[in-house]
């Protein structure tokens, strides 16, 4: 999936890293690399190399990790952390992240050098004082994150330093035709949510205009590199601004930027699109379960009949589309959908003054 990146580890390669404790499977899949059949951990090894060598080159010259003190943000059972474990002797690594099994399992085998702690779903990083890093990376978290990202990035504005660094990857071109089933339109891409139970939970598409407006409102944009191959993020450099800003006013519309209504447009057609298909799928998966039912019925007579792997991977598919579906309802009810409602009584005003205007010109012919 788009979301794992392990398009661009395709190769194995040694690494300190690998020499450190492997976590469980169950705990290793939590992080986006599903280990397949084989249970192998090598996805898990492969991509966390990677992505510390992505965060190495987007530093910029004359960086050295002697005495900084660095936070893996949404960091799971370290994978891209144990990766640093080289530069641990010289600069202080901190990881967070919501799984408390995950964090558990590095404060036991990975710790020291490497500390962790478990962060709640919303900010702040209760633990960590003002200007506490020199440097924040975030891989696979800000593809997720819906209604709290103007929070969470405030927060991580707030444990960096004057000057300090954030390194994010964010889901872009790459990930549309997997990830949208689309193709990729910068112009009606602002940040938009899916829902994608399916592969993982909530999707988070964002174009490099709209990442430039609202998050230039707290960071200067170093570099934005476009996703270089199908699968993978899009990643980018930011420094710290000393600036203050509140949520609402990151969240703010770009004054004077047409695409922010034509974004916030094409999310509704997407979000209209996602809800059809949940609704095929949901109808085809009844229809297969009721089949399944009867079939299993006849052929045992029994009133209990043991239940096929088939059958019961049909029962959660269904409930899967359920919970989508009153995943796609609470939508209306979130932050996000209140705070671009002034950009949707737009729309209605544009489209009746259109159609006002056509009429106009009808009855004039």
């Amino acid at each position: 999936m788009a979301d794992d990146l392990r398009g661009a580890a395709s190769e194995p390669r040694s690494t300190v890293g690998a020499g450190l404790p492997l976590p469980p499977v169950e705990l290793a899949d939590r992080a986006g690399t599903p280990s397949g059949a084989d249970e192998s951990l090598e996805p898990f090894l492969s991509v966390g190399l990677y992505m510390r060598g992505e965060i190495e080159r987007l530093l910029p010259d004359g960086w050295s990790w002697t005495g900084k003190r660095v936070l893996d943000f949404g960091c799971g059972a370290g994978r891209v952390l144990r990766h640093f474990l080289p530069q641990a002797g010289n600069a202080r690594f901190v990881g967070c992240d919501i799984d408390a099994p995950s964090i558990a399992w590095i404060e036991e085998h990975l710790s020291p050098p490497f500390e962790a702690f478990v962060n709640s779903e919303a900010p702040p990083l209760a633990q960590q004082p003002d200007s506490s890093f020199d440097l924040v990376y975030a891989t696979s978290v800000f593809t997720h994150i819906t209604d709290e990202w103007s929070g969470w990035l405030l927060d991580l504005h707030r444990v960096l330093r004057e000057d300090g660094l954030l390194i994010v990857t964010v889901l872009g071109r790459g990930a549309s035709d997997q990830i949208a089933g689309e193709q990729w339109d910068a112009d009606r891409i602002g940040m938009n949510v899916l829902q994608q139970w399916s592969i993982g939970g909530p999707k988070v598409l964002i174009s490099e205009w709209w990442l430039r407006a609202h998050w230039g409102r707290l960071f200067t944009v170093m570099r934005y590199e476009p996703a270089s191959a199908p699968g993978l993020h899009d990643l980018v450099l930011l420094r710290s601004r000393l600036v203050n800003a509140t949520r609402e006013e990151l969240e703010r519309p770009e004054p004077g930027e047409a695409r922010e209504l034509d974004a916030v447009r094409h999310n509704v057609r997407q979000m209209h699109r996602e809800a059809r298909l949940l609704r095929e799928a949901e109808q085809w998966a009844r229809s297969t379960l009721d089949y399944e039912r009867a079939a299993h019925g006849e052929a045992r007579r029994d009133p209990a009949p043991s239940r096929s792997e088939a059958f019961e991977q049909l029962e959660r598919t269904l409930e899967e589309l359920r919970r989508s579906r009153v995943c796609l309802a609470s939508i209306a009810r979130s932050k996000s959908w209140r705070v671009t409602a002034p950009l949707r009584a737009a729309k209605r005003r544009w489209r009746a003054t259109n159609q006002r205007g056509r009429s106009t010109e009808t009855r004039r012919r």
